[in-house]
């Protein structure tokens, strides 16, 4: 975090003046895969043009933006990613990226000037494949390797759902055989907050997301491929009993989707879509955007990311000598 983030982040963490420091950007919609607890792989009807995409970026590259990370669907897949990417790194923007990693050995030179790039890997291929498609496994793995081999910062993102809970010790294994650590989080009936989607299917019980998450703890004290930070696998020790962490949300973050619409959170519902960048420019959305945070923190990076800038030192650090205890489902 260079010196003038640091600034800026500390003005805005007293109240006194919001920047849009770090911005997510879901460049589009389509995925290459559909997996089955994701409501993004289908492009949205009215996303940004080209023009509309760089002119959306220099406004907000104007107003201080540093970081950028690209989400989607899938990013690699949008016909102007290399444009992009470049346009931000050239610029001085650390850039990272979600992926699935299928088309990333296609996409060396551009996936090579990312900071860092978080590959979706729920598992062994049994696991990874019955939720995401056959053959998603070896091309994930495919394309982390290749990811690591042009010097990227790499860490795979795993959302445990009921496909996967009998397998996290054997994923464990699979990211500390390769040296990639591997972040969990809870998969939910949405991406999106306040949305009545039927997650039955891959959803967890309560009892079950606990007891996943105590494993996992307990394996983190033993293993560094378990790349949760204690932050939110303490947060996650209440999931999903309604809890506010910090929020730094509107405040140096903000998300926009592919049309244009700026949100705090990338979490947030999509119903309301009135904050339009292309219709009110990037300075007055970013100024309109609620500050009031959530209970329901679900994607650990985001959780970790908010305690941080709350200054929540003793939920950074773990529990010693007090290990969460798992409550049937996994051993």
């Amino acid at each position: 975090m260079t010196p003038k983030m640091v600034l800026r982040a500390a003005i805005a963490r007293m109240g006194i003046k919001p920047s849009p420091l770090s911005l997510t950007y879901e460049v589009t919609w389509l995925c290459n895969l559909c997996c089955s607890y994701c409501d993004r792989h289908t492009p949205m009807r009215n996303e940004l043009t080209k023009g509309e995409i760089f002119s959306a970026l220099e406004e907000f590259h104007a107003l201080g933006m540093l970081r950028m990370h690209l989400d989607g669907g899938d990013p690699l897949t949008h016909t102007h990613i290399d444009e992009i990417v470049d346009w931000l790194t050239g610029r001085g923007v650390a850039t990272s990226m979600n992926s699935n990693g299928i088309l990333v050995p296609r996409k060396r030179q551009t996936v090579g000037k990312l900071s860092r790039l978080n590959i979706s890997l729920d598992g062994p291929p049994e696991s990874h494949d019955a939720m995401r498609g056959r053959g998603s496994f070896d091309k994930a793995m495919a394309g982390a390797t290749t990811a690591r081999e042009l010097g990227v910062e790499v860490e795979f993102t795993c959302t445990v759902g009921q496909h996967n809970t009998h397998t996290i010790d054997s994923l464990v294994d699979i990211a500390s055989a390769i040296g990639i650590p591997v972040v969990f989080q809870p998969a939910l009936n949405s991406l999106f907050l306040g949305t009545d989607r039927d997650g039955s299917s891959w959803q967890l019980d309560v009892q079950s997301i606990r007891s996943a998450f105590a494993r996992i703890e307990q394996i983190k004290r033993r293993s560094n491929a378990v790349g949760n930070g204690w932050s939110s696998l303490r947060h996650f020790r209440r999931f999903p009993e309604e809890t506010r962490p910090p929020c730094a949300a509107g405040w140096v973050a903000a998300t926009m989707d592919p049309e244009g619409v700026l949100f705090s959170c990338g979490q947030l519902n999509r119903s309301d879509r009135s904050n339009s960048v292309t219709r009110l420019g990037a300075a007055a959305a970013f100024v309109n955007l609620p500050r009031t945070g959530c209970g329901q923190c679900w994607c650990a990076r985001l959780v970790e990311g908010n305690y941080a800038w709350g200054l929540r030192v003793d939920q950074m650090l773990p529990l010693m000598g007090r290990s969460a205890r798992p409550q049937g489902g996994v051993s």
